[in-house]
């Protein structure tokens, strides 16, 4: 009867014990899905960001070329105003429209540097970008080999050239 007695307590033991498993497996199970949850919103909120990101990068492009656009249209303008007006050429107003292109071209070309250095450094797909901004780059590039010698300090452009331009 004793060896009764022992087998219906390592039963019993047995029973509870997998329970006890079932139990530590059911909790591991439920954190494991609150985790699973948790990354995949901190995952949504990452996209969000770098989406945000990027709009706003790609709307300070946008505005600084418009801004660039404007001083070239009122530079080339002034000339055709003088004549309707029959005014005389006033170098200070050439002058300060010339700053005024040079100064928002080279905002422009900044912040399209900038646009490269984060598609170099994979803040942004270099996949999703390409289509949009390679004949940007390659035009900016191209038309203006003065600005993109040896010295430039436009490098990150540069570098986007080459390596859209090898692919």
């Amino acid at each position: 009867m004793e060896s009764n007695t022992v087998d219906w307590i390592n039963a019993v033991c047995s029973i509870v014990s997998l329970l006890v498993a079932m139990g530590a497996l059911y909790f591991v199970y439920k954190q494991i899905s609150q985790i699973n949850k948790q990354l995949n919103s901190m995952n949504e909120t990452f996209r969000n960001s770098t989406l945000m990101t990027v709009l706003e990068l790609e709307n300070e492009l946008i505005r600084r070329k418009v801004s660039w656009d404007e001083a070239s249209f009122q530079l080339r303008e002034y000339p055709i105003t003088l004549k309707k007006t029959k005014e005389k050429l006033n170098k200070a107003t050439i002058e300060i429209l010339s700053d005024k292109f040079s100064t928002s071209f080279e905002n422009y070309l900044n912040s399209l540097d900038r646009f490269c250095y984060c598609v170099l450094h994979n803040y942004i797909s270099d996949r999703d970008w390409k289509t949009e901004y390679r004949d940007v780059v390659f035009d900016i590039v191209n038309n203006n080999p003065e600005e993109f010698n040896v010295n430039s300090r436009f490098r990150n452009t540069i570098k986007i050239f080459q390596k859209w331009k090898d692919e």
